[in-house]
């Protein structure tokens, strides 16, 4: 025991961090050339305004994607601040903090095992496995690496306070905790590892050691964690698609268990969707099975004085417990970024079972480093944009609606509307109830100027789901056959569950625009600027408002909050020269501006005002 700190706060050796930062870099060196998912970095970074604004107060104040993480938010707007929308230095940021991140395994797994090489190995595997890649390719997984970090160095410092028992170090795991879930939820269950360390670095701990001290770490754990439910009801993620009676979930939980300890064993046909098992009856059975299985491990581990293997175990299970879908959330079973801390409990146990020495250690982990990196190494692939990534899914589950669905989405955004509708096709033939599926295909109904399927595929996802953009868009179809009333309907509709929604409002100002209602036009349009003043369209349709109830000045205001917002704006420039026309001011500077930029009307207008 008086050996153990001296172990614990040596730093790693210069070599092993440097040869760490190499290889990693070889390894993952295909996400230079990678680009962005569509599935959360737009929300998280690409169109976040409170991220591109750096604003610290919304981040605090709001959630985004269903998670409060305002932590990992000003990380993304200091990536921004450097970066913008580099792709390579966001994948590079990422990857940076993975290997920090193995560094402070490498010390955790020091005192966890208390053998040098066997932390190497453990941290080896850490890095280089194959199930790494999904947090560390995806930029929205920046929250999964952050909470890492934050609960590996609580961890050591919680464990140097089992040791030592000295006040700043419990102080420090106390921040370090606060740092944790302020970065991503799933760190609620750090006061369960601090008592897993009680039992595994004290020799009798007392109910005080086990229970008082971790007081104000379980007040903040509840705390966050019903914000949590809160944030991912209102976002839509704790939904009832999977909610299955108490014992389907359980039995589900334990095959999720399985499922994630052969994918550590074999990493082979790793995807981003693991759907549940068509095989409902089989699954349950091995799910309980594992269960039984884990329990008596656990049992016997104990009994035999084999902690460490023990420890392993219940800190797998308990860094998933919240992803295990007791309470169901998302439309998949498992995923491969939920094991990124859980990984190290399985490596412990590994590590700690393996009666090799030293030498027979180091050889072991550069042939992990050589397999495990290979692996790595070509499943990064999958991740170079959206297309492969969902594209690579459905070579794995070709029945997946989900993916089936993204890749539709996708090549809908590409304008390949022919595959895109084949895709979209197909995931709704696997899913008939799939209101995504409903929503997407009628937005490329849309596109293509085919109304009647539009519509017909907004009300059915509208009937299977209460679902606001598909509300929306049914609104637009009706605004472009002007039919307005009914755009209005589905419009006020979405203001009731969400009254700042500015496509809503918006949508309603242009109804009442073309309906001649000016007034409450003019309501409507200042509704949507006041919730979001950086949109130069939404000036520009104000400013039309403006003339058309002959407040030219008003309108030429917002003509020129329009061009400043953009400069490439050839219709509010365009405007801005009829408007200056009518107030005998010099009009030519402007419709010339709009000429050059191809906008036709301004032509004949320059010609006119400017002979």
């Amino acid at each position: 025991m008086n050996t153990t700190p001296s172990l614990i706060n040596r730093k790693p050796p210069v070599l092993y961090v440097v040869l760490l930062c190499l290889l990693a870099g070889l390894v993952y060196s295909k996400l230079f050339s990678s680009g962005f998912i569509s599935w959360d970095d737009g929300d998280v970074l690409l169109n976040n305004k409170d991220v591109h604004r750096f604003d610290v107060k919304a981040f605090f104040t709001s959630y985004y994607v269903g998670n409060y993480a305002p932590f990992t938010m000003i990380g993304f707007a200091i990536d921004w601040l450097l970066f913008h929308g580099n792709a390579a230095a966001q994948h590079g940021i990422n990857l940076l903090l993975h290997v920090f991140n193995a560094i402070l395994v490498y010390q955790l797994s020091q005192l966890i095992l208390k053998d040098k090489a066997k932390a190497m190995l453990c941290a080896v595997i850490f890095c280089f496995h194959p199930l790494q890649v999904e947090t560390v390719a995806w930029v929205s997984a920046k929250n999964n690496i952050l909470y890492a970090q934050f609960f590996l160095w609580g961890l050591i410092c919680y464990g140097r306070y089992c040791l030592e028992h000295t006040r700043k170090h419990y102080i420090l795991t106390l921040l370090f905790f606060t740092a944790a879930v302020l970065s991503k939820p799933s760190a609620i269950c750090f006061p369960l590892c601090m008592i897993l360390l009680d039992y595994l670095l004290k020799e009798k701990p007392s109910v005080k050691d086990v229970i008082l001290n971790k007081i104000p770490f379980g007040i903040l754990a509840l705390g966050i964690g019903l914000v949590t439910i809160y944030t991912r009801t209102e976002d839509k993620f704790i939904t009832g698609s999977h909610a299955y009676a108490m014992h389907e979930r359980i039995g589900y939980a334990g095959y999720a268990l399985l499922q994630y300890i052969s994918k550590f064993l074999v990493p082979a046909n790793l995807s981003v969707i693991y759907p549940y098992p068509q095989n409902k009856l089989l699954a349950l059975i091995l799910g309980y099975a594992m269960i039984a299985v884990l329990a008596f491990l656990c049992f016997k581990l104990y009994r035999s004085g084999r902690k460490t293997a023990w420890f392993g175990l219940l800190f797998f299970v308990s860094n998933l417990l919240l992803v295990l879908q007791l309470l169901p959330f998302g439309e998949v079973l498992t995923a491969d970024r939920y094991m990124y801390l859980p990984i190290l409990g399985l490596a412990w146990t590994l590590a700690s079972l393996l009666p090799l020495k030293e030498k027979q250690l180091h050889y072991l982990a550069l042939a992990l480093v050589l397999v495990l990196g290979t692996l790595t190494f070509f499943r990064t692939s999958a991740w170079k944009n959206s297309i492969n990534l969902y594209s690579d899914i459905i070579k794995k589950y070709p029945h997946s609606f989900v993916a089936l669905n993204s890749l539709g989405a996708e090549h809908m955004l590409n304008k390949n509307y022919d595959q895109s509708l084949s895709y979209l096709n197909a995931a709704i033939n696997e899913n008939v109830n799939y209101y995504k599926g409903y929503y997407n295909r009628g937005l490329l109904y849309a596109q293509t100027n085919r109304m009647p399927e539009a519509l017909a595929d907004f009300t059915k996802a509208i009937a299977l789901k209460q679902y606001p953009k598909a509300y929306v868009a049914r609104a637009n179809v009706y605004y472009t056959l002007h039919d307005y009333p009914k755009a209005l309907a589905d419009a006020q509709s979405v203001l009731q569950a969400e009254p700042q929604n500015t496509k809503a409002l918006y949508l309603i100002a242009t109804c009442y625009d073309e309906m001649n209602e000016l007034a409450k036009a003019l309501d409507y349009y200042n509704k949507t600027l006041y919730f979001v003043n950086d949109n130069p369209l939404f000036y520009l349709r104000r400013a039309i408002l403006y003339g058309k109830m002959q407040n030219l000045q008003a309108c030429l205001n917002d003509l020129n909050t329009a061009t400043t917002l953009d400069p490439d704006f050839a219709e509010a420039y365009y405007w801005k020269g009829v408007a200056k026309a009518n107030l005998k001011e010099n009009p030519c500077a402007d419709l010339k501006r709009a000429a050059d930029m191809g906008f036709e009307a301004a032509i004949p207008a320059l010609k006119n005002y400017c002979r």
